[in-house]
């Protein structure tokens, strides 16, 4: 089963977010894989109705070698099905095919069957026997189709906008293929066993017809632009992973290269004198301490303890130093923000102190540069940590893990003070919440001498309020958006009904020859009900999938009943039929003109329909240019595109609009305007259809929406910003040992 991640988490799911990732599907985006699945399966579907009489065939001398009576009787049964029900047989196949490839498209969960099926597996031989047949079908299929698959993959990947493909990740590739030829046959309720003789003989038909119609996929695909020069049999995709091996096998032995403890060695050298000098940094500290006035000792000047001292500084009193030096910093404000550590390391207490301690007050002071440096702090939230200066310089001293742990309280707390940043809008509700981290933070001041479980408690509270915070946060996000996300799925439905909808009626009419008129009826005005039900309701919706009913009832309905029995279902129908062709044309305001004219038609097409050998009865003419005499109202409606929420921005794909598709629900971006302004907006949805984010701001209360290559544009001319969650000490710590790297190098 798989597992939740928590939002805050730093690990990602790359399941959900392949998943995520592979829903952003545009109209036209759609109607190319439309193509490449008709391709697929109406040449499946010739290959195998071309060579049924050599199956059947083939199934007979298998009975007639077979010594098992079982098995005999499965070949026959399954030439039987080949002999009287291969139309059905195949279309039962094609509607599977399409069924499993919409679900792809549209990001709809698989049915459960397949991992039922699994699970069962391990315990029922039929079961097993006809999963074992799918991995070999699959198995034969795609090593003999190696190469065009290669470049198949890559250009569906592309198509989708990933990087790349898993092996049967593909909705064109053998798997899909497999499954539903599989799920077809298990639709026509035959015997296990007849089930897996049936794959068995559709796969040694098409695994040596296959690599035909996965060409002209690619040449389809390649038509249209999709990767034209890329080169067939080119394993892309291996390179890409074996790159993407390198680079991480370069990161890992980087970081292996540096364990836990080697910040503190580099401490430890400079200490020494391995690298004495000047600070770095904004304040330009001495860090060596072996330089001072008077010559003083490298150890320090003896009966002087700069924790001791630094406590005196963190109650506000002055520090007192050896020959009754008086000294004290200048006074902490939470209005203000200053590094008071780079003023303590140009005063006489360094002097006095150890190299060592000088080093780990340049180290501290150097933290706090770049929390202070951090943009995606407000500086009133600065000004609240930076009151933190000397309990954390004086933590780092007593316990050396604050250096080489992440998770130590002193990290964790100032980690989670910079958390709420986002949290703390310029109003009554972000004030309030300042002063509660005002008020935990004045906590320690009074509290904290020695024992460190003061900032973990610390810590712990701060932490519980920004869960709090993001909880409360999400709940309200969740109901403000409500509206505005429905009008944007109405919006993206409008855009894709289009081709929805002629691909239902395109289906509909698919080997059903129908009148003209009927035929006419359908894509005229029949699309207009369906496309008005798709936009208002989606694929799903009752209505739609009503009228979808009605049309296949209607193509149904004037095809030739040849037998008794398919006369009287259409008696049973007729009625129904009828009542809801008639509602559907009111409700799309049909002129009544063209109304009585179909329904006039349909009288005589029924007619003709159930006395197939007898002479039919002319249909009533209507001329074309009748027809353009009468428009309804609703055909002018559905027909108006969609007006534009933001003006469109060009697809360039580079790393901003990577960083931009790789944003998730909770995640932050600061938007920096003309007028010299900002706002911080949290990203409560992303669209299912087409790459549409919808944010919100700090409070939730205000929304707005941004496409995918919008945002990417943003973040590419710096008028858009991505907040980074991640640890700030955890990002000071890595820059702490480059400065100090380069410090020795320069020693």
């Amino acid at each position: 089963m798989e597992r939740e991640m928590p939002e805050n988490s730093v690990v990602v799911n790359l399941n959900q977010f392949e998943r995520s990732r592979r829903t952003q599907l545009s109209a036209e985006i759609l109607a190319t894989l439309h193509g490449c699945r008709d391709l697929l399966i109406e040449g499946a579907a010739r290959v195998l109705t071309r060579h049924a009489e050599g199956m059947e065939n083939a199934l007979l001398s298998m009975a007639d070698r077979s010594p098992l009576l079982e098995t005999r009787n499965s070949y026959y049964d399954a030439q039987r099905v080949l002999n009287r029900q291969a139309n059905e047989l195949l279309s039962a196949c094609k509607d599977a095919y399409c069924k499993g490839f919409d679900d792809f498209a549209h990001n709809r969960e698989t049915p459960a069957a397949a991992d039922s099926l699994l699970e069962l597996s391990l315990v029922d031989d039929h079961d097993f026997e006809i999963t074992l047949a799918v991995d070999k079908a699959t198995s034969r299929m795609r090593f003999n189709c190696a190469e065009e698959l290669v470049a198949l993959d890559a250009r569906i990947a592309h198509l989708l906008g990933r990087s790349d493909l898993a092996e049967n990740e593909n909705p064109l590739g053998p798997r899909a293929l497999c499954q539903a030829l599989l799920d077809g046959i298990t639709r026509m309720q035959l015997d296990q066993n007849v089930r897996v003789v049936l794959l068995n003989q559709f796969d040694l038909v098409l695994t040596t017809e296959l690599a035909h119609i996965y060409q002209s996929i690619n040449t389809h695909l390649i038509d249209r632009g999709i990767k034209p020069d890329l080169k067939v049999g080119a394993k892309s995709r291996g390179q890409s992973a074996a790159a993407s091996q390198s680079g991480a096998g370069g990161t890992a032995q980087s970081l292996a290269g540096q364990p836990a403890n080697d910040l503190f060695k580099l401490f430890e050298q400079l200490a020494h004198g391995t690298g004495t000098g000047t600070g770095t940094g904004s304040g330009g500290g001495m860090v060596g301490g072996g330089g001072g006035a008077g010559g003083m000792a490298a150890g320090g000047m003896p009966g002087f303890s700069l924790v001791d001292s630094l406590g005196q500084l963190q109650s506000g009193s002055a520090m007192m130093l050896p020959g009754g030096v008086r000294y004290e910093l200048p006074l902490l404000e939470a209005a203000t923000m200053q590094n008071v550590l780079r003023n303590l390391q140009q005063s006489p207490v360094m002097q006095a102190a150890s190299p060592l301690d000088a080093v780990l007050v340049d180290a501290v002071a150097m933290l706090f540069d770049v929390v202070f440096d951090e943009n995606s702090i407000p500086d009133h939230l600065k000004a609240q940590i930076g009151r933190l200066q000397i309990p954390v310089l004086k933590a780092a001293m007593l316990d050396r893990n604050f250096f080489l742990q992440p998770n130590h309280p002193v990290r964790r707390m100032l980690d989670a003070i910079a958390k709420l940043s986002v949290h703390l809008p310029d109003n009554e509700a972000g004030h309030a919440r300042l002063e509660a981290i005002s008020h935990v933070i004045t906590r320690v001041l009074d509290s904290f001498e020695k024992d460190i479980a003061v900032f973990g408690d610390a810590a712990k509270e701060l932490e519980a309020m920004g869960a709090e915070l993001e909880e409360t946060l999400e709940e309200t996000i969740d109901v403000s958006l409500q509206e505005d996300i429905a009008q944007i799925k109405q919006a993206e439905r409008a855009e894709l009904a289009p081709v929805i909808v002629h691909d239902f009626i395109n289906r509909a009419l698919k080997e059903q020859p129908v009148d003209e008129i009927v035929r006419e009826f359908l894509r005229r005005d029949w699309a207009q009900l369906l496309t008005m039900d798709f936009v208002n309701e989606g694929e799903q919706g009752a209505h739609f999938n009503s009228h979808v009913e009605t049309m296949r009832e209607l193509v149904w309905s004037v095809q030739p009943k040849s037998d008794m029995d398919a006369r009287l279902m259409l008696v049973r129908i007729l009625p129904g039929l009828l009542k809801r062709l008639r509602e559907g044309v009111t409700e799309i305001d049909l002129p009544q003109k063209l109304s009585d004219r179909f329904f006039a038609t349909l009288v005589i097409l029924h007619a003709n329909a159930v006395r197939p050998n007898a002479q039919p009865v002319p249909l009533p003419e209507i001329t074309p240019e009748e027809i353009g005499e009468y428009t309804t109202p609703l055909a002018a409606e559905v027909a108006a595109p969609a007006a534009e929420v933001e003006p469109a921005a060009p697809e360039v794909e580079d790393e901003f609009t990577m960083r931009a598709r790789e944003l998730n629900k909770g995640d932050w971006v600061e938007f920096h305007y003309d007028d010299g302004t900002f706002r911080w907006a949290r990203l409560g949805w992303a669209s299912s259809i087409k790459s549409t984010y919808l944010f919100s701001d700090q409070d939730g209360m205000n929304s707005f929406s941004i496409s995918v290559n919008r945002l990417a544009s943003k973040l590419r001319s710096g008028e858009a910003v991505i907040v980074e969650r991640k640890s700030i000490t955890e990002s000071a710590f890595g820059k702490l040992v480059n400065l100090f790297r380069q410090k020795l190098g320069h020693a």
